[in-house]
């Protein structure tokens, strides 16, 4: 699902608040919805547009959020497929296609409605399209080190994050992969220069890779004391 758009679009459409998950652009995966206004408000896009927005709450533990419980800035989203599960709750497929800006928030319908703005992705004025692209190569080179270490990252996400040339859409795909706290993820998706965003995750991944490096380190030193093979242990 393609979407064209300015950077000044505005758009009035419902919203989908999202708990302990966030949603980056060009990112596809399937999410379980329950609540009875956020039902509603799916039933609302699949007969139209199915178009949708999803921002993440900054509570979780709030049943019906209000505008200060939600993150302004989320991800435009296409509803790809909606089914009612057996025990009660809809599954549906997203893919993630722009980033919006919140500027009106609407609780008065049975559904939550937002007016928001469309962004896309900036440069800074004197950004360098080679430093861009230095910069997508340490990204990748420090990505390719923190797969090795991790058991949650496959080849085949590898290779796809390779075969990106575009730096905005490849930062979020890297930045979707990392199991990075809602915080951290949002000020990402809030970063809409594209080399910005590069940088922090650079520093984002060079952090991962210690932590994960000195986690296999402590967890071998661990099993060998207490007799067991560390070549069979990956983690503590």
């Amino acid at each position: 699902m393609m979407l064209t758009s300015t950077q000044h679009e505005k758009r009035t459409i419902p919203l989908l608040p999202l708990r302990g998950v966030l949603v980056f652009p060009g990112m596809v995966l399937h999410l379980d919805v329950g609540r009875s206004k956020s039902v509603k408000a799916l039933e609302q896009v699949m007969v139209g547009d199915q178009e949708i927005l999803l921002t993440s709450q900054i509570d979780l533990s709030v049943d019906e959020p209000a505008k200060e419980d939600l993150y302004t800035v989320g991800t435009l989203a296409y509803v790809k497929q909606m089914i009612k599960m057996p025990n009660g709750t809809t599954r549906i497929l997203v893919e993630g296609l722009k980033r919006a800006t919140i500027e009106t928030f609407t609780s008065e319908l049975d559904y939550y409605e937002v007016d928001i703005q469309i962004r896309v992705d900036s440069q800074a004025g004197d950004e360098d399209p080679e430093e861009k692209t230095a910069l997508m190569r340490s990204v990748l080179k420090q990505f390719e080190q923190y797969t090795k270490l991790s058991s949650k990252v496959s080849k085949d996400t590898l290779k796809s994050v390779q075969d990106i040339d575009e730096p905005g859409y490849f930062a979020d795909l890297v930045a979707s992969h990392l199991p990075l706290q809602i915080k951290r993820k949002q000020e990402l998706l809030e970063t809409f220069e594209e080399k910005a965003r590069l940088e922090q995750l650079l520093d984002i991944l060079e952090n991962e890779r210690e932590v994960l490096g000195l986690e296999k380190k402590i967890g071998q030193r661990v099993k060998k004391v207490n007799g067991e093979d560390p070549k069979r242990i990956l983690f503590a």
